[in-house]
């Protein structure tokens, strides 16, 4: 795949398996070599970079990320650019969920510097969000928030139901990008936002190329756009239906068996 200068990939469902581990010491052995081959490795998440940062602290080569489903992009572990929500956007789509769609498990806000969870999760145990607060009013926070996140995670609805609402607030709204998140969730960003928009500002900007050089691996609905704008993309074995219906080839292991690895391994490293 010597065409190829960038190699991006998703995190939950595709380096993660199902219990949220990965191995560190052969992704920090791979990243090396691809590196000294001249490969850009880069992460492309919904999660936002205050998880990423502590999801990848003992990665040190893995320094590009396209956080909150292309609404931040960070570069040598700086944050150089993001897209955030309006308030009153922000306040009429918690009007929306409180009145349209059943009580989620928990609700998020994105922010610049850490979590904002929805006061009335206090007691629900949030182990992925390393620095986190709460809030009643969205007045009392005082930064740019990137993506506002809902998840049924107890109640395990099914990706048609959350597709439903997906589409609902899609309609609704004119000025936001809701997609499915994976566990269970929805992930609602600004107008524009998705990781193909994300990774391509990334790579024209900070590495002179172009979206043709890329080949990505993801997992489910929000992956969707990248695997279909990059040269080549990779479902992981375990995706979901959509995104096996648009990628380009499909990975011959699932995320609880190294998919990931064992493909960038054989594709470029062998």
């Amino acid at each position: 795949m010597n065409k190829y200068r960038f190699i991006a990939v998703d995190i939950d469902g595709t380096l993660l398996d199902d219990n949220d581990y990965f191995d560190i010491e052969r992704l920090n052995r791979d990243v090396d070599e691809l590196l000294q081959r001249d490969y850009h490795f880069i992460v492309a998440s919904g999660n936002s970079y205050d998880a990423l940062t502590s999801i990848f602290k003992p990665c040190p080569l893995v320094k590009n990320f396209v956080a909150e489903n292309g609404g931040r992009i960070i570069v040598d572990r700086q944050p150089v650019s993001g897209i955030s929500h309006s308030l009153p956007t922000l306040q009429q789509l918690l009007v929306t969920i409180n009145e349209r769609l059943p009580i989620p498990d928990i609700l998020s806000l994105s922010g610049k510097s850490q979590t904002f969870i929805a006061d009335q999760y206090r007691n629900v145990p949030v182990p992925y969000y390393p620095h986190h607060d709460y809030f009643n009013k969205l007045q009392e926070i005082n930064e740019p928030i990137y993506n506002l996140n809902i998840s049924w995670f107890k109640q395990r609805l099914s990706q048609s139901v959350i597709q439903s609402f997906v589409e609902q607030l899609n309609a609704q709204y004119n000025n936001i990008q809701a997609t499915y998140s994976g566990a269970f969730g929805i992930d609602i960003l600004p107008a524009g936002v998705n990781k193909a928009n994300g990774l391509q500002r990334l790579i024209e900007t900070y590495f002179n190329g172009q979206m043709n050089e890329v080949v990505a691996f993801g997992d489910t609905s929000n992956d969707i756009e990248m695997l279909q704008e990059v040269g080549c993309g990779y479902a992981m074995k375990n995706a979901t239906a959509d995104l096996l219906h648009v990628a380009d080839k499909i990975t011959a292991f699932d995320n609880n068996h190294s998919g990931l690895l064992k493909e960038i391994e054989k594709q470029f490293l062998q």
